[in-house]
């Protein structure tokens, strides 16, 4: 008889264990954490890895959940993502730079681009055999940028005349003596397929290379750092596997951007992984203190940035593994 009881008892035990484990089993899983990247332009490229990311859902893994926002004319990531409107933008490390040295708490955690891919395009010409050979042409340029004082101020281009860029593309076409900024993955080509012969100097063949970068507030490195490991560990992996089949994202940003036709979108995937992504892939997001130091010092040569200003506070090198140099 007790032998009986013991078997009930422990049958009791056994069915309320099942219980609790189905009960577990049952349960939804944890939903992955939104994380928002803005992005600083239209779908393009240049930006390639952020949106293999969000198409792959690489990231689930560890928790999240990332979506891409394009940029546009009226996007400013630098103080859209201070204010919270995004935990991650992306930017050029001049502009992070002079954002941290006016006080924003923002800081870059990977360097997705090894150079901003800024050119200057002019009518093909063989007297011209350097920028200085330019100086008496009309530059089409951001004015007031960072990188025009500074080629203005390296190669004597201050005589030059210089109006705002724009996207018209007409004004350039019918003046063989403009010259126009734009990225060399795009540029050229847009004028070759409209039949004007061009040549292009482009800003890091001078000298000057400001990263692309991915950056985040103070704030989440420091409270959320988990969660940042696991975006740049994600956007890292996107951007092996666009460089491994770019062909896969083009659906996605030729749909998104109209103009990025699939010629265009394929010769541009060229010369971004030729240009920006060959190399270890191991090492790929690593940013040089010394090329931020570099940087840096251009800027205060044109009084953008005061003289020893701390490079080291507008990026982190910790969030990448592997970045020993």
């Amino acid at each position: 008889m007790r032998m009986l009881r013991f078997t009930r008892r422990a049958c009791a035990a056994v069915l309320s264990s099942l219980a609790v484990h189905a009960a577990a089993c049952a349960a939804p899983a944890a939903e992955p954490v939104p994380v928002r990247i803005l992005l600083n332009w239209f779908a393009q490229p240049d930006q390639a890895g952020y949106w293999q990311a969000q198409q792959d859902k690489l990231g689930r893994d560890a928790g999240i959940a990332i979506t891409v926002r394009q940029g546009g004319p009226r996007i400013q990531t630098i103080p859209q993502v201070a204010s919270g409107q995004a935990e991650f933008g992306i930017a050029n490390a001049d502009d992070l730079l002079l954002a941290r040295a006016r006080g924003a708490p923002v800081r870059a955690v990977l360097a997705h681009l090894d150079h901003v891919p800024y050119t200057l395009v002019y009518h093909r010409n063989p007297a011209v055999k350097s920028i200085r050979d330019l100086r008496d042409r009309t530059f089409a340029v951001n004015l007031g940028s960072a990188y025009w004082e500074w080629l203005r101020h390296r190669y004597g281009l201050d005589g030059a005349r210089s109006i705002p860029v724009s996207g018209d593309l007409s004004l350039f076409r019918n003046d063989p003596r403009m010259v126009q900024q734009g990225y060399s993955l795009y540029l050229p080509a847009r004028m070759a397929q409209a039949g004007v012969a061009v040549q292009q100097v482009t800003l890091a063949s001078l000298g000057y290379r400001s990263y692309g970068v991915l950056f985040t507030t103070d704030e989440m490195i420091r409270d959320r750092p988990a969660l940042v490991r696991a975006t740049v560990a994600a956007v890292r992996q996107g951007w092996r596997n666009y460089a491994a089949n770019p062909a896969a994202l083009r659906p996605l940003l030729t749909g998104l951007n109209q103009q990025i036709p699939p010629a265009l979108y394929d010769s541009a995937s060229r010369e971004l992984i030729d240009t920006q992504l060959a190399g270890d892939p191991a090492k790929f997001g690593c940013m040089s203190a010394a090329r931020w130091r570099e940087l840096a010092a251009q800027l205060a040569a044109v009084k953008f940035l005061p003289a020893g200003f701390d490079a080291g506070s507008a990026f982190d090198r910790t969030l990448v593994p592997g970045c020993d140099s």
